[in-house]
């Protein structure tokens, strides 16, 4: 993807350029600004953190949960993956990240060529979609394994399905 929108922006330059009746200065503030235009777009933001340790992240989110008295949400996913983009978009525009963060004690799982974590992927069963949902009780057993809802009414009816309601 990066790739076609370098050919695309040189061509755009060639087009630019081909003109004899531009000025030197413009090409040469032009084309600096052009190039980086098309590297901010091409670069969406790290939504996963390839350094993270999941398998350490996983026993501290253990410990919270059972401190905190709610269930594990596991997002795993990676920075490679659109649809793990448009999901984090989503969450945000919905404001369900909210809602995570208040009912869950939330993890985020990079799965990609940086880091497989397959020391964390080895205690779950095989995961083949991303991005991919785990719910996990604050003693480990796993409640829920599955690909994320695809639409925000069934997001909302797992969410519901697993929020632990607190004693007063």
């Amino acid at each position: 993807m990066i790739v076609v929108r370098f050919k695309f922006c040189m061509g755009l330059v060639r087009y630019i350029f081909r003109g004899k009746r531009i000025v030197l200065l413009k090409r040469v503030l032009l084309l600096p600004l052009l190039l980086f235009s098309f590297v901010t777009i091409a670069q969406p933001d790290d939504i996963y953190d390839p350094s993270r340790d999941a398998l350490s992240d996983f026993k501290s989110a253990l410990t919270s949960a059972s401190v905190e008295q709610k269930n594990i949400f596991v997002i795993a996913g990676g920075n490679w993956c659109s649809y793990c983009h448009r999901f984090e978009k989503n969450l945000k525009d919905a404001s369900l990240d909210e809602v995570l963060e208040n009912d869950f004690v939330l993890i985020k799982v990079n799965y990609s060529e940086e880091n497989y974590n397959e020391g964390f992927f080895s205690l779950f069963p095989d995961i083949h979609i991303f991005p991919h949902i785990m719910i996990v009780s604050a003693n480990g057993e796993l409640l829920e394994s599955t690909p994320v809802p695809s639409t925000e009414d069934e997001f909302k009816r797992l969410l519901a399905k697993y929020t632990i309601e607190k004693s007063a």
